[in-house]
This record gives structure tokens, C-alpha cells and sequence, in this order.
């Protein structure tokens, strides 16, 4: 602390006058030297310069021993008396008007400062992870309440913590479990954003386990996961959709007891499935699952979805729907709905003969997603229980006319190598084999087979073997006959055409599931040898989806109909970073943030009204090596 002096005109005495002030020095970050007035004296005639200067050197003493008591110690500071008095009433001035304060302020910020200002020759960036898509499905899984529930159950924190990160992690990047465990290492971010920290990832067996411990709580899971959906988007669950799906295994799996062979959805007739029968309302959401034998029928899954479907349902005042394909549209399975309360929606099994149109003759015109052109016509049969509409579509005739081709095609190509075998040295010549591969032709093209007469021509020489195969077309336009045309057929008689036909079409909403749980969310194959190890696979897949269409439901009704894989890739963009670096204190500073979101991705945050960051820290460690280049 030193004394400024300036002649100044003092209008006590009209005349100049020395002026004091007392003023410390500081260096700021950048070496800058700055100068601060902690009091200003003013005039003292009574005091000579030299004095001043005494006082002003006792004042710095005591300053800078201010945390340690305030003294001027007698006889040691060569102060007078009457110098003591006045350094006593400055000291008082000084922390009366804040001069004091003041100082200490611009030291603190002087060193705050210093610790923020890094030498950029030390920068480092570490521990680089994924976090955008990490940190979308975590707060879409504090939205549903997983965490709070798995502790209604009795989990404790370790295990929560590792159920729902490794659940984060199934859902981004659909690994294994042991890819899980690689993942979480070296990845993604999701363990951090429960431990607060990269350092922790769960152990392998607990990954192995959680999907089972999952599995062995899933009706009180799916319930939950019903009811907050529910009152999360006031979902009034009116209307369901039904339907199966397969899923194949890769090996043998010869010890089990639900892996059977099957007709596989993905031509995989090779392998061993298992089915996987879904209810979801018109959102999206699952009502209902249950994992099948790998042989079950379609018409078969149906009565078991109808006794636990009110269970996980909201009561409304109105019947729920249910709408179906026709492989399950069976006349016990129509009957079963509606003894249970629910009213149905169907493609007709069997295509109508005996109907008239209705008394109003009236046309409806639709479009379908191509924008081509649907007619429906409400039509009346005998006896007139249940409300039948057609459907006529040109796209569909087309294709199905091009299809008859193709099978006209194959069918008679198939008759020819009969015919060549027959000719043939060696051939396949005896009666009862060429019917026998006859019959094998028409079992697999029925559809064709029935609009062809065929006869048998058999040798003179040799009755028991044949001489040729003769076929021709009973009637070459009935093969194109009602092409495109096919009925819907409901309980109820009050939709109208509009309004049957657009119901009917929310069963793409199931076909849009199923491609989510088996491309998106990567279900199969399946690898696991045990039954529970697979229902608890489905199942942890199955988790993965409620998630996933909860964003989705949210984003879809703001515009945005990307899939799963599509809102992957804009929020992987977004990765939490450590920014390692010396401060002009040479301490070692560490940063740890999210980089700023794309464009694309901050849209999905602001649509889901989410944060765009989990967290930033900082951390000082404060024995650290002077920076580089000072002195």
C-alpha cells in the first residue's frame, strides 16, 4: 500500500494543499498491473509528507496482517503518538467506507480470473462419449416413473441404476449383453448419467441378470407402463389392434420347449421361432404381450389377449374395438370378443357370393398412401348380423393380377417338367408318381390350380405308366375375377364407410411396431439356448419399445415421423466431452460438458419439451506444476 500525493486546491484555507490518497496494486490474469484506492485522506495540514508516508507504510503492515489480529504494536512500527492516532481513525475509515471490501473483491476476482484463464498449449480433450440419444431416453424414462417404481418394488440403488442404464443402452444401440458391457465402457454415457460419474459401469453378470429380474416383474411393469402412458397423453384406449409376430433362432435350440418350427414371417422356415403375440392401442402403446410356441396358429393366441386385456385397459364408457387381421378372424375367435364385451373389426375370411348392395346404393372414394383411388360400397348379406363393406382397390387388382401371372407361370412351367420327365430316359414315367407330383404342383399354387382342368393320358403299351399330363384353363377370364376386391366386416353398424375404413387402417400401426422391434431394436435373431433366457430377451426388447414410441407418439404429433434409427443418428451427434487444461495458477483444470446440439437435435428437445444438457462440471486440482512457458 503506498501514498498518492496531488496538489489540489483546498477551499478551507484557499490555497493548493498536498492531497492523499492510499492506493494497492494488483496484477490482473493477463500481468496487467492496475492500481485500486482503498481510502482517500484528503487534506491533512497537521501532517507533514514523511509522516503520511510512516502511516501509510504502518496501515500496509496491518493489512497485510488483517486475518491475524489488528494491532500497532507500541515502540515497533516508528509511529508517534500522534501518528498511531491517525493510523488507528484511517484504519477505521478503511473498513467503514469498504475500502477493504473493495481490495478483497478484486483479489478474488483477480484469482478467479487466473484459475479460469488456461494456457491453450495444455489443452487436452478426454473420455469423448456419446450422450444425445443417452440423454433423451433417460428423461423419457424419469417421464414414465422406471426408476421410482423399480424402488416401490425393493431395488436398490446399485441395481435400479444398472436395469435402467443397461436398458439405455438396449434401447440406442441394441448390443448383446456382452457388447452392452463394452459399450458402456467405451461408448456411451448412459452409466454417468445415473452415477454422476465415467468411471462406473455395472459388472457383466448384472447385465446378464437384469433383463431376467425384469422379465420375473413384467405384469406389474406392462400395468404401470399402461397406466402412466395413460394419464401421461390421455390415451382413452377405445380402439386396439392385434396381431403376431415371429422371431427366428440362430442354432439348433433342440432342448427347448416353445422354440418350434414354424411359417416364419422373414422366410426363415429353416429355423426354430418363437411367436410374439402384441395388442398396442391406435398410439402405439402395448396393452398386452405374450410370448408363444413357435408353431402356434394365429386364430389360437386370440383368447388369451382377450381375458387379460381389461386388466391393463382404462374403463371407458364405451366398448373397445378390437381390430384384426384375417388369419385370426375366426368365427369362435368373433364370437369370444364379443362375450367378453368388445366389438371387432376384420378383414372378411371368405370372400362374399351371396350379397346385394345397400338400399342407398351410395359410393365412398378414398385414397391410399399413393394417392390411388379406394371405393367402398356398404353391401348386405343373409343373414344380416354383422355390418360388411367392400373394398374395391385398382392397386390391389393390379397386383394381385400380376401375382396370378406369375403363379400361372410357375404352375404350368412345373407341369411341363412332368411332362419332359415322362419323355425322359429314366423319368419319372409310373401312374401313381406323376399324380403324386401332380397333386405336390397343385398344393402349391391352389390359388391357380382350381381354374385348370387337368387329364391323365396313359401308354397303350404300358398302362401302368403315363404318356402325358394334358391341362387347360377352364375359364381364362375367372382368373382375374374380383381381383382387388375384398370386405371388411365389423359388429357394428353405426362407423359408416368413412369412418370403418379408417379404422381398419391403424392396424399399420402394429406392422410399423413390429419393424421397430425387429430392424430398429434389432430383436432377432435370437442367440440365447434357454426359454426364459429368450422371454426375458423379448421382453427387455419390448421395454426398449415403450420407449422409443413414447418419443415417437410425442414427435409424431408435432410433424415428425422419423423412425427410431433416424432420431438415433441426429441426437448422436451431441457428445459429452473432458476438457483438460493448466490455469494461470498452474493448477490442472477439468471440464466435463455436452457439446451443443445440432439444429436438428435441439428441435426433438424443444418438440419434447426436454433439457438440452445433463449437467457441467468443473474441477481444480491444486497442486499442479507452474504452466508451460512461465517463469
Amino acid at each position: 500500500m503506498h501514498v498518492n500525493v496531488q496538489l489540489r486546491f483546498n477551499s478551507a484555507t484557499g490555497q493548493e494543499a498536498p492531497y492523499y490518497r492510499l492506493q494497492e496494486s494488483y496484477r490482473d490474469v493477463r500481468g496487467h498491473v492496475h492500481s485500486l484506492i482503498v481510502l482517500n485522506i484528503g487534506f491533512e495540514p497537521c501532517l507533514k509528507p514523511l509522516q503520511v508516508k510512516r502511516i501509510a507504510r504502518a496501515l500496509t503492515m496491518r493489512f497485510q496482517h488483517r486475518h491475524h489480529g489488528s494491532l500497532f504494536p507500541e515502540n515497533k512500527d516508528g509511529l508517534s503518538h500522534e501518528e498511531r492516532l491517525f493510523a488507528e481513525r484511517y484504519w477505521q475509515r478503511m473498513l467503514a467506507e469498504g475500502g477493504i471490501d473493495r481490495f478483497n473483491q478484486k483479489e478474488n476476482q483477480s484469482k478467479e480470473e487466473s484459475e479460469r484463464y488456461i494456457d491453450l498449449d495444455t489443452v487436452e480433450h478426454t473420455d469423448a462419449r456419446n450422450i444425445g440419444a443417452e440423454w433423451l431416453c433417460k428423461q423419457t424414462i424419469d417421464r414414465l416413473g422406471l426408476e421410482d417404481f423399480l424402488r416401490g418394488q425393493g431395488w436398490n440403488e446399485n441395481a435400479i441404476h444398472a436395469a435402467l442404464s443397461h436398458l439405455i443402452v438396449r434401447t440406442v444401440y441394441s448390443p448383446s449383453e456382452w457388447a452392452t458391457h463394452r459399450v458402456m465402457k467405451e461408448n456411451s454415457a448412459a452409466c454417468e448419467l445415473y452415477s454422476g460419474t465415467p468411471d462406473w459401469t455395472p459388472g457383466i453378470n448384472a447385465l446378464y441378470q437384469m433383463p431376467d429380474r425384469l422379465y420375473g416383474i413384467k405384469d406389474k411393469l406392462e400395468r404401470h407402463l399402461c397406466q402412466r402412458t395413460d394419464n401421461l397423453f390421455n390415451i382413452d384406449n377405445r380402439i386396439v389392434l392385434f396381431d403376431l409376430t415371429n422371431f427366428y433362432f440362430e442354432g439348433r435350440k433342440a432342448g427347448s420347449r416353445k422354440a418350434r418350427f414354424g411359417r416364419s414371417k422373414e422366410k426363415r422356415n429353416d429355423c426354430r421361432l418363437l411367436v410374439l403375440a402384441l395388442c398396442i392401442n391406435r398410439e402405439g402403446f402395448i396393452r398386452y404381450s405374450s410370448i408363444l410356441a413357435g408353431n402356434t396358429s394365429d386364430p389360437k393366441s386370440l383368447p388369451g389377449m382377450i381375458d387379460k386385456l381389461a386388466v391393463k385397459t382404462s374403463v371407458t364408457s364405451k366398448k373397445t374395438l378390437v381390430v384384426i387381421d384375417a388369419g385370426i378372424s375366426t368365427e369362435e375367435n368373433l364370437q369370444g370378443i364379443k362375450e367378453k364385451g368388445y366389438n371387432y373389426l376384420c378383414v372378411s375370411r371368405t370372400r362374399l357370393k351371396d350379397y346385394s348392395l345397400s338400399k342407398d346404393h351410395r359410393t365412398v372414394t378414398v385414397h391410399d398412401t399413393r394417392k390411388q383411388e379406394i371405393t367402398l360400397r356398404e353391401v348386405q348379406t343373409r343373414p344380416e348380423e354383422d355390418y360388411y363393406l367392400e373394398i374395391t382397390s385398382p392397386s390391389k387388382a393390379m397386383t394381385e393380377a400380376s401375382m396370378n401371372r406369375q403363379w400361372k407361370e410357375r404352375f404350368e412351367g412345373e407341369m411341363e417338367k412332368i411332362n419332359e420327365a415322362i419323355t425322359r430316359k429314366g423319368g419319372t414315367k409310373r401312374y401313381e408318381k406323376v399324380v403324386e407330383r401332380v397333386g405336390r404342383a397343385i398344393e402349391r399354387y391352389p390359388s391357380i390350380a382350381r381354374h385348370y382342368q387337368i387329364t391323365y393320358l396313359c401308354n397303350e403299351r404300358k398302362p401302368a405308366e403315363m404318356q402325358k399330363v394334358n391341362w387347360t384353363i377352364k375359364d381364362i377370364t375367372a382368373i382375374d375375377k374380383n381381383t382387388g376386391v375384398y370386405f371388411l366386416r365389423t359388429n357394428v353398424r353405426t362407423f359408416g364407410e368413412q369412418t370403418t375404413w379408417e379404422y381398419y387402417n391403424l392396424i399399420r400401426e402394429i406392422e410399423c411396431t413390429n419393424r421397430q422391434l425387429k430392424t430398429d431394436l434389432n430383436l432377432r435373431p435370437i442367440y440365447h439356448q434357454k426359454d426364459e433366457r429368450s422371454d426375458a430377451h423379448l421382453f427387455f426388447g419390448l421395454l426398449s419399445y415403450w420407449i422409443v414410441n413414447t418419443i415417437r407418439f410425442q414427435l409424431k404429433q408435432s410433424g415428425e415421423n422419423a423412425y427410431w434409427t433416424e432420431i438415433v443418428r441426429r441426437m448422436s451427434t451431441q457428445k459429452l466431452v473432458t476438457t483438460e487444461a493448466v490455469n494461470a495458477l498452474g493448477e490442472k483444470v477439468e471440464l466435463r460438458q455436452c457439446s451443443r446440439p445440432t439444429k436438428q437435435a435441439e428441435r426433438i428437445y424443444s418438440i419434447l419439451k426436454m433439457k438440452q444438457a445433463p449437467f457441467k462440471k468443473i474441477k481444480i486440482c491444486r497442486s499442479q506444476s507452474p504452466p508451460r512457458g512461465s517463469s
